[in-house]
């Protein structure tokens, strides 16, 4: 073992690259067994990531995910629209059919196109919850195997480090956090490749072909999520960085090539999505920045060491006042990781690649704090560096407890390197050696307490008949515009989930989407179509009578007309519904009861 065995993560190629027998030779054992383990590792990686989404393959009628519905509605409805779209060949990066009739920038929100287009043929045929369903379980065991594959074959020689290193990847608290609700961000599965082209940049070889390659990656995962892909470039610029600063022997003579790959890429990149990034930013129902509020969606200090609500040592008082929810549980790596990392740093701290490792982790935990340091729920008058960066694009387009999310991976490599060197320096006549039984019992304590549990979900709740009979199609003609009662956000996502049921075929005022504040001038994003006043007089938190006066009915019906709206509808058993349908007979007069839905037609 040499002192520095662990900057194999920076070598394109080294003693973990598979060796194939030429063909008409024998497979040699060694090789019969690297492939067994790769065939187990993925096996057991699939049943991993089907365990973690049980609920929703097992549960009766169709479940949802019970601590982030809205999500999961979104993203049913992106992958809906991608039928839609390849079937009417309609504008990818805008639609009018959600928050009629100004629409939704979708380049601006998650439309996932890397995803949800090749899963069309799914959507269409068993529809957007079966597509769901597979979008999810397959970016755990994507992610798992991805980074699997670079770490067993650029990394290490021992499979069992890179099983391990794969498995913290893909299904540590931070990423099963992100698994209830955000599919895009769990699929990491083209990261492993990139950080394996990057790193590879060193070879002599096709400078160019390299940076065609990157290009490629780069494009696809712009597709999938741009946040992770800006966390991965920050993160990879900081590695480079702090290895660059140790070893400048290695870097220095690559330079040249790497600078020519990353020219190629650059220019490719900036050709093929020039247009969409226009779109995103400058076009219809752009926005700038995130709400302010979600600026303060920061990493607690205290969660690095505590325990999340979806590990088997976590409960909901145990972490909810440490994170902005379940989805957003990114560290939760409890005292035992934290304690073994510390371990693992200071044991390969010769290694150059592990002094870079440390850095990088430690650059984002402090980043992640955001602009004022959270300990235990509590915010202190201490100003992190994210308080410069917030306000400075593209770092306005990130959620600052997200940038903890590059931690994972650093904690996977260093978990993979600390597997390496127990099974080589504990190599000898017998296999479990002091060295070996003292490493493996240190694992157990570590990441048995964050092993995953099952994803939490619930009923999706009832569909009014009046959408699953197709009664309907008689009052709302193709192509109109649905104002769902009572306006507010349980009614936006209702309403998004009645319309996907029914393939879109009609657009629905309001809904769950990001888009410019229209009581503001600087564009700053909010999450819906913002305060309106026909939402305003008819939301869904009204629960005493009102009697309008003429101007307020007069306002409210034009804001409604200017909308397109076609018709208003009250299903019978929505919030507060005898006040809402007493003030849409205000409006409109007497509805029309059909089957469990009151409707009225709004006159143009």
């Amino acid at each position: 073992m040499t002192t520095d065995h662990a900057t194999r993560v920076s070598e394109p190629h080294g003693a973990a690259a598979t060796t194939l027998a030429p063909a008409g030779h024998p497979v040699s054992p060694r090789t019969r067994d690297a492939r067994r383990g790769d065939q187990l590792a993925a096996v057991a990686y699939l049943l991993l990531a089907f365990g973690v989404t049980a609920g929703l393959w097992l549960h009766r009628g169709g479940a949802i995910l019970r601590e982030n519905r809205q999500d999961q509605i979104q993203f049913e409805w992106m992958l809906t629209n991608a039928v839609r779209t390849v079937r009417h060949l309609a504008d990818p990066f805008f639609t009018d059919v959600l928050n009629a009739p100004f629409g939704v920038n979708l380049m601006a929100n998650t439309s996932t196109w890397g995803l949800t287009l090749p899963l069309a043929p799914v959507t269409a045929l068993f529809g957007p919850q079966v597509a769901f369903r597979i979008m999810l379980t397959g970016a755990f065991f994507g992610t798992a195997l991805a980074w699997y594959h670079l770490l067993s074959r650029r990394v290490v020689t021992s499979r069992a480090a890179a099983f391990v290193g794969g498995a913290f990847c893909a299904f540590a608290p931070g990423m099963i956090g992100q698994g209830t609700g955000h599919p895009n961000i769990v699929a990491q599965f083209v990261l492993p490749f990139i950080v394996a082209v990057v790193l590879g940049m060193r070879q002599p070889e096709h400078p160019v072909r390299t940076g065609l390659l990157l290009a490629g990656l780069v494009t696809y995962q712009i597709f999938i999520n741009e946040e992770i892909l800006l966390l991965t470039a920050l993160a990879l610029g900081v590695f480079v960085l702090a290895y660059w600063a140790q070893r400048r022997d290695v870097v220095r003579p690559v330079l040249g090539r790497c600078l020519v790959s990353l020219g190629v890429t650059t220019g490719v990149v900036s050709v093929l999505i020039a247009y969409p990034l226009y779109r995103q930013f400058f076009g219809r129902q752009s926005y700038h920045g995130l709400p302010g509020w979600v600026l303060d969606y920061n990493t607690d200090l205290a969660s690095y060491v505590g325990y999340a609500q979806q590990s088997l040592a976590g409960t909901r008082a145990g972490a909810e006042h440490l994170a902005q929810g379940v989805a957003e549980q990114n560290t939760f790596y409890g005292w035992g990781l934290a304690v073994l990392v510390v371990m693992i740093v200071v044991w390969l701290w010769r290694s150059a690649a592990v002094r870079a490792l440390a850095l990088t982790g430690a650059v984002f935990m402090v980043l992640s704090l955001g602009r004022y340091v959270v300990v235990g729920g509590e915010r202190t008058t201490t100003i992190g560096p994210w308080y410069w960066l917030a306000k400075v694009p593209p770092f306005d387009t990130v959620v600052p407890t997200r940038l903890s999310l590059v931690v994972i991976p650093i904690v996977g490599l260093l978990l993979t390197l600390f597997v390496e060197r127990l099974m080589v320096d504990g190599a000898g006549p017998r296999f479990w050696t002091p060295l070996r039984v003292l490493g493996v019992a240190a694992l157990l304590v570590a990441l048995v307490p964050i092993a995953p549990k099952p994803l939490t979900v619930s009923d999706r709740g009832p569909t009014p008949r009046f959408f699953t009979s197709g009664a309907w199609r008689d009052h709302v003609p193709a192509g109109g515009t649905v104002g769902l009662l009572p306006f507010g956000w349980s009614s936006d996502l209702d309403g998004m989930r009645w319309q996907t049921e029914q393939g879109l075929p009609f657009k629905l005022v309001g809904g769950y989407f990001l888009g410019p504040d229209p009581a503001r001038d600087d564009k700053e994003a909010v999450f819906g179509p913002g305060g309106h006043f026909a939402r305003t007089v008819l939301a869904e938190k009204r629960d005493t009578p009102v009697v309008l006066s003429e101007q307020e009915r007069a306002y409210c019906l034009a804001q409604l007309r200017s909308w397109h709206t076609t018709v208003l509808l009250l299903p019978e058993d929505a919030p507060n519904a005898p006040v809402l349908h007493d003030l849409a007979e205000q409006l409109l007069g007497p509805g029309q009861h059909v089957q469990d839905t009151w409707v009225w037609q709004v006159p143009a």
